[in-house]
């Protein structure tokens, strides 16, 4: 895989040229073929999954916490409590926070103002389509929407671009399939309440494995009904699956689950989809208040660890590896219904999830070849110690009890969540984290998760060689006497753009267009007393997550070979300037029939302005030449 150099751009063709150009700017030198990424990368999402949410799981199981904190914001005094790792993944090497903000509500995590105001982080958190999407595609996006920009454009996710490699791909949950979150990484839709829509292209889609609940004849007790609801996917979409019109292998029953988890008889596609409705266990009959969890009677299906197992099974099969992506969703739901007894069984039961992902890289796998995360999308209930408010005080408790906490919401929270990372590219990860937060230290944004699979994996393929052809003839009616054609002079060596001058408001960067060359040898009678016309359109440039729109690049036409009837284009202005840039078409040169005759030589001088703050990276876009005949 070769790493393009700092702001790039590429020329390519349709029919009619193909080239390539290469931006630099000031920015640091970036080495031509980076150490490779991670073959396989399992990110674990606990949905709604805070600090504390962790810690209440581990006093019921152990007695211990890991993370409990009192702050007193008046006082001005920050205590951390000794802390006890009790779950597997409070060992792994790379332990920071994480923000979670979306594009809309807040849209902000301020430090000092989460600590210094109990309310504040009550306040305009996301939702889960918003932190699924960046989670998975690096890109900040409205509350609501999936796989989608602010601006209504399409975004790749981290499992496309996977798919894109031939490797493996995958996503597993404790509520429907087709919820948010898993969603993220299937589906790309304006509204994530469009179920059957989500479902629909999440089977279409390039994902080899698909579990969850969301099963149209059971109920959430696990018991068959009569008549389908098919309130998570479409009756036709259930028809296709269990009539084996789908390339998956459809399983239902808990016993398939466990065949497919001990390796027996392991497809390449399976859609798991357990027998109960909304969630594995969370919303199932029975409990009161003050219950401890477990002692009212589980559904006999599969555990999450149990699909986890079976998922890992059917990817690992795949020799160019694999990704996987494991929610323990209903963590979620618990925190919405203040359910402190099912929000202890939800985060055990996701904890053994991360427990097989990470028994799976020790046996089948390596730390060196894969990257585990460990996160939640973001917190839910503000979950906290009971003697908190204006305070934040630490939970309490003993091992086989319920814990001494209180929620303070009903809803989704603003505040950081825990990320735990280990193996390949796990220490590019933690090099994003350049927040620092006064309780919780190191954050970065939720954002960077997919932006280290990207880093490491690119965000598309280098065009190969071949592929855009150079020249374009004009098919003639009748006897062919000539041609229309157009080249473009050492176009693979690229144009370096140079300066990246601070011009006050914006960067500016220079350049030339390499020599486009309009050679017309028509006769009189296949012209007629038409010329030519030669037009350029470029498209935006991005690296991972971050876009610049074309409208930043402008040019101004120049003629090398002046001669009566040729005539260049306008100058277009970039955006900044006032322009349109090139994100419309715009004319290079016109030649009328007294010149269209012989070769001309064209070129325009590039003008490339991006705002003072824009991120740097490696930005890859395209420019298409073309040429065209005219009556």
């Amino acid at each position: 895989m070769t790493r393009r150099p700092s702001w790039w751009l590429a020329l390519t063709g349709t029919s009619t040229l193909a080239a390539a150009v290469a931006l630099t700017s000031a920015a640091p030198a970036v080495a031509a073929d980076p150490a490779p990424g991670p073959k396989n990368v399992i990110v674990l999402i606990g949905d709604g999954m805070g600090y504390n949410h962790i810690d209440a799981a581990s006093l019921y199981e152990h007695g211990t916490t890991y993370a409990q904190v009192e702050v007193d914001p008046q006082a001005g005094t920050i205590e951390h409590l000794p802390g006890t790792a009790s779950q597997v993944f409070q060992s792994f090497p790379v332990q920071v926070a994480m923000s979670t903000h979306s594009a809309n509500g807040r849209a902000e995590y301020d430090p000092a103002k989460a600590w210094a105001d109990f309310d504040w982080i009550a306040e305009g958190a996301t939702d889960s389509a918003a932190a699924g999407t960046a989670l998975a595609t690096g890109v900040k996006t409205n509350n609501g929407i999936l796989g989608i920009d602010p601006e209504g454009d399409v975004v790749k996710n981290v499992a496309e671009r996977a798919a894109e490699l031939d490797k493996a791909t995958g996503v597993v949950t404790s509520v429907q399939f087709s919820h948010a979150t898993p969603a993220s990484w299937g589906a790309h839709n304006a509204s994530r309440n469009d179920l059957h829509g989500i479902s629909d292209e999440m089977i279409a889609g390039p994902l080899d494995v698909i579990m969850g609940a969301g099963h149209p004849y059971f109920d959430d007790d696990h018991q068959p009904i009569d008549t389908g609801r098919f309130d998570y996917l479409s009756e036709s979409a259930w028809n296709k699956l269990s009539d084996g019109q789908t390339p998956f292998t459809l399983i239902e029953e808990k016993a398939q689950f466990e065949a497919l988890a001990a390796g027996q008889d392991v497809p390449e596609q399976v859609f798991g989809l357990a027998q109960v409705a909304s969630t594995l266990q969370q919303a199932r009959s029975g409990g009161s208040e003050g219950q401890l969890p477990f002692e009212v009677e589980q559904n006999d299906v599969a555990s999450l660890a149990t699909m986890t197992q079976g998922a890992l099974n059917v990817l690992e099969q795949d020799e160019e590896g694999l990704f996987l992506m494991v929610e323990g969703g209903a963590i979620d739901w618990t925190g919405h219904a203040n359910e402190t007894t099912r929000n202890i069984e939800e985060t055990v039961d996701f904890n053994r999830a991360v427990e097989t992902v990470v028994d799976w890289v020790e046996t089948e796998s390596s730390w060196d070849e894969t990257l585990v995360i460990v996160t939640a999308d973001h917190e839910t209930g503000y979950l906290d110690g009971s003697q908190s408010d204006p305070t934040w005080t630490p939970i309490t408790g003993a091992k086989g009890q319920l814990p001494d906490e209180a929620w303070f919401s009903g809803n989704h929270t603003n505040q950081l969540v825990p990320l735990f990372a280990k193996g390949a590219g796990s220490d590019l990860l933690a090099s994003y984290a350049t927040g620092t937060d006064p309780v919780r230290g190191a954050y970065l944004d939720n954002v960077d998760v997919a932006r280290v699979a990207f880093e490491s994996w690119g965000y598309e393929d280098a065009p190969e060689a071949g592929e855009i052809p150079l020249t374009a003839t004009v098919p003639q009616a009748g006897e062919v006497e000539g041609s229309l054609t157009m080249s473009v002079a050492d176009f693979g060596e690229g144009v370096a753009l140079g300066g990246g001058a601070n011009v006050g408001d914006r960067l500016r960067f220079g350049g030339a267009l390499p020599t486009v060359s309009v050679t017309d040898s028509r006769s009189n009678a296949q012209a007629g007393a038409g010329g030519w016309t030669v037009s350029g359109q470029a498209a935006d440039l991005s690296t991972g997550s971050q876009v610049l729109r074309a409208q930043h690049l402008g040019w101004t036409p120049g003629l090398l070979t002046t001669r009566p009837g040729v005539t260049p284009g306008s100058p277009v202005a970039t955006v900044l300037g006032g322009g349109e840039g090139l994100g419309t078409p715009a004319t290079l040169a016109t030649a009328t029939s007294d010149g269209r005759l012989g070769t001309t030589d064209l070129t325009a001088d590039l003008n490339l302005e991006v705002p003072v703050d824009t991120r740097a990276g490696e930005y890859a876009g395209s420019l298409t030449v073309s040429l065209f005949p005219v009556d």
